[in-house]
Parts: C-alpha cells; structure tokens; sequence
C-alpha cells in the first residue's frame, strides 16, 4: 500500500509547476549526472549552477564541463548562469585526493564538445543572491559538494533566508560509518566517521546546519541504500536513448573500476531524486553540531599546504583536527533538521534512467 500510495503521490506531483531551483555543486562524478537528471525533470526549474570549487573539481574545468553539460539536453535555457566561488574551505587546508579532483576535472575521460555558453562574471555567491532575488516564489537550493558557497551566502544576506524554500544537502552521516578512508587513496587517514563533502570543510557546514533553514540532510545514512552495481549499469544501459544517457553509459564504461569496487554510490544523484521528490526522505528532525577543532600537529595526506594563510573572513587560517573534522553528533537544542534515513533504491534507479533518458 505504501508504495502504491508513493507512486500515486508522484504521478500526481508530475502534474504539477515545475519549482526554481538552484544547483550548488562541486562537478565530480555524480554530479554530472545529478545536473542532467534536474535539467530534464518537468518539476525542476534550474535557474542558477554554483560550482564549490573548494571540492572535487577546479574552477576553469568545472565552468566548461558545466556548460558542456547543459548543452546535452536539447530543451535547457539559453541563458543558464553558472559561476565558481572560493576555491578554499572557509577553514583548515583539506582537499580532496588528487587523482578524484584530475577525473572530476577531465570528465572521467568522456570528451564532450567544447561550449560557447559563457560562466557567469560575478562570484557563486552574489549568483546565489541575485538569483533568489528573480523568483516570484520561494526557491529550492540544492547543495552536493562542501558548502563553503552556501556558507558564504549565508553570512553575507542572512535576510535571503526567506526566499529559500528548503536546502537539501548531500553531505554527512549520524549512524554509519564515515567514508573517508578509501582503499588504495587514503589508507592510514585517522578520520573514520566523517563524510566526504563535511570534512573538507565543516566549520562551513557547522554555520549551515545550524542557520535555521529548512534542511534535508541526504547523508550515508540513506545514501548507503542507492549503490551503483554492475546490475544497476547494465539496467541503465540497456535504456540509452538520448545524449545525456549517451554521455552517462560512457563514464559508466570508464568507472567499470568504480563500480567493480563496490564503492560508488549514488550520492548526490539521491540529493535531487528527493529535491524533486521529498516522499523519497523518510526520515526525522535533529538539531545537530559539525566538529570543527583546531590542532598544532596537522595530518598532511589530504592537507593542501599552497592555500592563502588568510581566511575569506580576513583572519589566519588553521589546522583542523583531521581525525574529528566533519563528525556530526546530535545536541539537544538549536534549529533542527530533516535527517534522511531510508528511502526506495528501485524507485530512485529508475526515475533517474527514465528522465536521463527522455525524449526531446
């Protein structure tokens, strides 16, 4: 019954006006393939892309994957704008392993045409704010990388906060483990309990989590359901009929590795399946703190040492405890979030491989 009753729920959404919508990410692999989902949803207006360039992928590849991207799908706006940020976490020097950033910035090795869209002149940040400002309704903010972007934005117009509708994170984790060792790229790394896109920069997501919107937190915690196996590829590939679905076969072609690892999850790809579709978050509310601790004896494997000594905020910048940095833990008072906990795997692969793959 429950599933009937979802299916329903959905067909009916389908129906209904597409919400503005605005795409913060850091164009690393599933990324790529949550852009295409939301620019061929009916219920996704995606009005601005924001690049958090202090994730997986740099600044100049990550504008003109971007924009090769949207050229995929026949029907998206002309005039898309898409901007970078800071290519620095608000604090602390750490970075992603560099063999995940070379892929994240060459497309897996896919080559795409090279665009004529241009990226927008100004910073991520004054995107995000011009571009909620545009909207006659309250906008859906969509964040799948560290959230230095949001974080910024935040301090900058905290009176912005209205226009914003939700904000649905890929990021972190309450009770799974962390993701951060990685067999073969960070073996020996002290922190076994933080997420990803929550390390890299959490005195950033301490500021969001706790800032007061209403948050959807699409951790492990429930994207751990949504692996990508060799049969999820092989189910995808034998519905291929577009060129976003063409683009998506081939990087599924040249992460067979990925995939074969048992290591690839659909990630931030689960994030915009449950923007467009909050009925895939089953969850609950928590009010939660992000550890940001300081330390004189920094681990250095996944610090990067080149970044400015100085803050974006003017002050000097410090070492993070790279064994607590990210870790969420519950508290029992401040603003609360939505923490999903389960969703429906089959529900979500195949709603991406139908709208990845619809007919223009």
């Amino acid at each position: 019954m429950k599933r009937l009753t979802l299916a329903l729920t959905l067909l009916c959404s389908s129906v209904s006006v597409a919400k503005p919508m605005i795409f913060d990410n850091d164009m690393a692999i599933d990324d790529w393939a949550a852009l295409l989902y939301l620019l061929q949803h009916p219920q996704a207006d995606v009005k601005a892309i924001t690049i958090s360039t202090s994730g997986e992928s740099r600044c100049e590849p990550a504008l003109a994957n971007t924009a090769s991207l949207i050229d995929l799908v026949a029907d998206a706006p002309a005039q898309l704008p898409f901007a970078c940020g800071d290519a620095y976490p608000l604090d602390g020097y750490a970075v992603f392993p560099e063999p995940w950033r070379v892929d994240s910035d060459t497309l897996s090795g896919v080559a795409l045409e090279p665009s004529n869209r241009k990226a927008s002149s100004i910073h991520a940040v004054e995107l995000i704010h011009q571009t909620l400002h545009q909207q006659t309704e309250p906008t859906v903010l969509i964040a799948t990388g560290p959230l230095t972007n949001i974080a910024q934005w935040l301090m900058k117009y905290p009176q912005d906060k209205p226009l914003v509708e939700k904000l649905v994170i890929m990021g972190g984790n309450l009770d799974v483990p962390g993701n951060i060792i990685v067999p073969n790229f960070t073996d020996g790394h002290p922190n076994q309990h933080a997420e990803w896109n929550i390390f890299v920069d959490p005195l950033a997501a301490d500021m969001v989590l706790s800032s007061g919107l209403v948050i959807e937190l699409v951790g492990l915690d429930v994207t751990n359901s949504v692996r990508v196996t060799e049969s999820v590829a092989k189910q995808f590939k034998q519905h291929v009929n577009s060129p976003a679905g063409e683009f998506w076969d081939q990087v599924l072609d040249n992460n067979d590795w990925f995939i074969a690892s048992g290591e690839y999850y659909f990630w931030d790809t689960l994030a915009v399946l449950i923007a467009v579709m909050p009925e895939l978050c089953i969850g609950d509310e928590l009010s939660v703190r992000v550890d940001h601790q300081t330390t004189s004896s920094p681990y250095l494997a996944t610090s990067d040492l080149t970044m400015p000594a100085t803050r974006w905020d003017g002050k000097p910048r410090n070492h993070l405890n790279a064994a607590t940095a990210g870790v969420i833990t519950a508290k029992t008072d401040g603003p609360t979030i939505k923490v999903c906990r389960q969703s429906q795997p089959k529900l979500v692969f195949d709603n991406f491989q139908q709208t990845i793959n619809r007919a223009l």
